[in-house]
């Protein structure tokens, strides 16, 4: 089977990284991904935040670690078949960008940063292939080291999305820092975990469900221990209890005696028993069933989904663009103007290009989103939303390039130099300002398609003489943004001319 037709997962995890391989088939009933190989390594990466939020130095080495023999099984895969997601701990680390950048390298691909919801998101893909197509409303939970996502959906489509930031490391690490378990204990740390759902178990309660799943390491581990030690095919109020009791009297996970507990999950039994029980009490679950599709299935669906043409982001784009009363007719013609001057000048790795120019397009047709809360430095308002809005699809850090493509847009460039440190992104914000300036008509007048080229750091703007005589605001426009760039120097020189 050709490599191409792999594709791969990396899951950064609060307690476990993950690395999932699945292979693309194609049948009569549809396109499946079939996993290939599973990798798995106890990081606790939770484990190692400091008081003062900071990933200590052993947990980023047992990180780095893991990555680097993941590395070693990737070494084949183009970087358009890789994704590799981080979840909470590195959405709260204050030294998260630092860990991420030397991952990165460990690793050999880049790694997203998520939102809670769209990790979510995400995690409901994984699980939804992994069920029956039946029509029934159910109840998606993931407990994770630092963060619990819970969803609510029928069959592929999510409805209800959730997370919050309680998980099995983080509570074990506050309540049962000594590995100690005794009955009070237990209590708080249930407590402080129904305090984390409380604010949205009405919203749960009142969309309901027929049926519960749970996903990734803690429901597995629970189920299986229901399963072992109690014979119950199902994880319930009562086999909660049980194990709550067993592990009191045990006074430690490691200590504890259950049929179905390994070695690898006593050290986070007592959080996750604890977020579990939590969400039993909050939420009103019943009982629950183990499902294997989660957070990486996810991923590589989302993946293939992208490979197919059905990108979420492109779907979030559109509907923002409804939602906050945007022309999609100027945005596209200024996305495809930035795109085709991106193609001209652009260097570089071909994947990262078209990566580049893809989040480019969405940048312009979003770059006015701003406009809903106010005209007067709408720029400012459209970064601050590109910045902070849920967005399905992308990751945190393409959030976070947008937002700066956004600011951009519009003012001089002085407030960009903190924030632009390369210079594909500059180029990629050169494109915008000036394909902004050619569509600022906005009557949907073809407009000459400019000639870019950039070449040891110099760039040139080439338009038509005809043009500029007849467009002569546009032509001034140009000559004093080429002087704006020059000003600021990201490049040695920019200059405008005509022919």
């Amino acid at each position: 089977m050709p490599e191409r037709r792999l594709l791969a997962a990396v899951d950064l995890g609060s307690n476990s990284f993950r690395l999932l391989i699945g292979r693309v088939e194609h049948s009569s009933a549809g396109v499946q991904v079939q996993a290939l190989d599973n990798l798995k390594e106890p990081v606790r990466l939770a484990a190692g935040l400091t008081p003062e939020g900071m990933i200590d130095a052993p947990a980023q080495q047992r990180g780095l670690d893991a990555l680097g023999r993941f590395a070693e099984r990737l070494r084949s895969f183009s970087p358009d078949r890789v994704r590799a997601v981080a979840t909470n701990t590195l959405r709260v680390a204050r030294n998260a960008r630092h860990f991420q950048s030397t991952a990165e390298a460990a690793l050999g691909f880049p790694i997203d940063i998520i939102a809670g919801l769209e990790e979510a998101r995400l995690i409901y893909g994984g699980a939804a292939h992994a069920l029956a197509v039946d029509g029934e409303q159910r109840l998606v939970i993931d407990i994770g080291g630092g963060s619990t996502e819970c969803i609510i959906g029928c069959d592929y489509e999510p409805s209800l999305l959730e997370s919050v930031t309680v998980g099995c490391v983080s509570l074990t690490r506050k309540y049962f820092p000594d590995g100690m378990v005794d009955r009070s204990r237990l209590d708080k740390a249930i407590l402080r975990a129904r305090a984390g759902f409380a604010p949205i178990a009405l919203a749960y309660r009142r969309a309901g469900w027929r049926y519960v799943v749970g996903t990734s390491g803690t429901a597995k581990s629970l189920t299986q221990i229901a399963a072992g030690a109690f014979g119950q095919p199902e994880l319930t109020r009562e086999s909660l209890e049980r194990m709550a009791v067993e592990l009191v009297r045990a006074g430690s996970a490691d200590k504890v005696r259950l049929e179905g507990l390994r070695g690898d999950r006593r050290p986070v039994l007592p959080g996750g028993l604890a977020v579990m029980t939590a969400i039993f009490d909050e939420l009103g679950v019943e009982s629950l069933r183990y499902c294997a599709g989660a957070l990486r299935q996810g991923v590589l669906y989302d993946l293939l989904g992208r490979d197919a043409g059905a990108d979420m982001r492109k779907v979030t784009v559109a509907r923002m663009a409804l939602r906050y009363g945007l022309d999609p007719q100027h945005g596209e013609r200024v996305a495809r103007t930035a795109q085709v001057m991106h193609a001209q000048a652009a260097r570089g790795v071909a994947e990262r290009i078209e990566a580049d120019r893809a989040l480019l397009g969405w940048a312009s047709e979003l770059a006015e989103i701003g406009m809903s809360i106010s005209h007067e430095d709408f720029h400012k308002h459209s970064s601050y939303i590109l910045s902070h809005a849920d967005m399905p699809g992308f990751s945190q850090t393409e959030q976070d390039r947008m937002a700066r493509l956004a600011l951009g847009q519009g003012g001089g460039l002085r407030k960009m130099r903190n924030s632009l440190v390369d210079s594909d992104d500059w180029l990629m914000l050169l494109c915008l300002r000036v394909s902004a300036i050619l569509h600022r008509r906005r009557d949907g007048e073809e407009v000459p398609m400019p000639a870019l080229f950039a070449k040891r750091n110099r760039v040139r703007i080439e338009l038509p003489r005809q043009w500029a005589l007849r467009h002569p605001l546009s032509d001034e426009s140009l000559r004093a943004e080429a002087a704006t760039w020059n000003e600021v120097g990201p490049f040695e020189d920019v200059s405008y001319e005509l022919f």
